[in-house]
């Protein structure tokens, strides 16, 4: 059994903000026997804003349709998270954790009920709360094949009482999987194939909905040279779907983005370690 434990406080003061914070930290790790591992932690995390999106000024884009503010009044975020997780046999790995985010920020969309214009600006929700559950299992066929496969559940919530003229009180569970593949095509020459995956379905940011995503990478390794010497080749999202066209229906909000972005990329790299560097 192992434990430590911290507390700090901190104090942030701007010309709008003067205010006392407290950070506690826990972590215990028990062994009860060798390859089982359960470790309890308690962290603790303050989240400043870039320094452009507390500046009191508007820029003008899409003709001037579109205003992007900032706002001065913005609050760093502060978190907090609970997590416990178990290992078993050194190499599964089983997690649960819930987190508490105060002041959570991000940049949304508004139309305006004022004017035909459409603003983006960072705005401090009450709060964002996250529930997960976790899962990593790893395995392998002899020696031409390793995999990796985590599944994640995720209940969100997020709530702001003074969003706007519409405030909204949200909650979407979704599920993420992603896998890590490797193939041994030759070890005489040293020949490996990775193929990893993610997918994602329908999640939510504020009064954005978030459609499904996912991308696949692929890469061909070979390396040489007694080890020192590794030449790849990859196609990183290789159907183009990691970029996602976000939709708002909430209220009198009616927003459909399109962004039509390639994503899709070809590389070629070439390693080579001199001295074990």
């Amino acid at each position: 059994l192992s434990r430590d434990a911290s507390l700090a406080r901190e104090r942030y003061k701007t010309p709008v903000w003067n205010q006392w914070d407290w950070y506690p930290t826990i972590n215990l790790n028990y062994m009860p026997a060798p390859g089982h591992i359960l470790q309890l932690a308690l962290s603790s995390d303050k989240d400043y804003p870039d320094y452009w999106a507390v500046q009191d000024a508007v820029s003008y884009v899409g003709g001037g349709y579109s205003e992007i503010h900032g706002n001065p009044l913005l609050k760093p975020a502060q978190s907090y998270e609970f997590k416990l997780n178990y290992v078993l046999k050194s190499k599964y790995i089983f997690s649960t954790w819930f987190s508490h985010t105060k002041d959570y920020s991000v940049q949304t969309l508004y139309q305006s009920s004022q004017r035909l214009v459409e603003i983006y600006k960072y705005l401090n929700f009450d709060y964002q709360q996250k529930f997960g559950i976790q899962a990593s299992v790893p395995f392998k066929i002899k020696n031409w094949f390793n995999s990796r496969l985590t599944l994640i559940g995720i209940w969100h919530h997020e709530k702001d009482n003074d969003f706007w003229d519409i405030p909204f009180n949200r909650k979407q569970c979704y599920g993420i999987a992603q896998m890590n593949n490797t193939f041994t095509l030759s070890t005489k020459p040293d020949l490996k194939f990775t193929l990893s995956g993610f997918y994602q379905n329908k999640a939510i940011q504020g009064i954005f909905d978030l459609p499904r995503s996912g991308n696949l990478d692929a890469a061909l390794r070979y390396t040489f040279a007694k080890g020192k010497a590794q030449l790849t080749l990859k196609c990183d999202d290789i159907f183009n779907t990691s970029t996602i066209s976000t939709n708002v229906r909430f209220g009198q909000q009616n927003v459909k983005n399109h962004y039509m972005k390639t994503t899709r990329a070809f590389g070629i790299s070439f390693n080579y370690k001199f001295g074990g560097y």
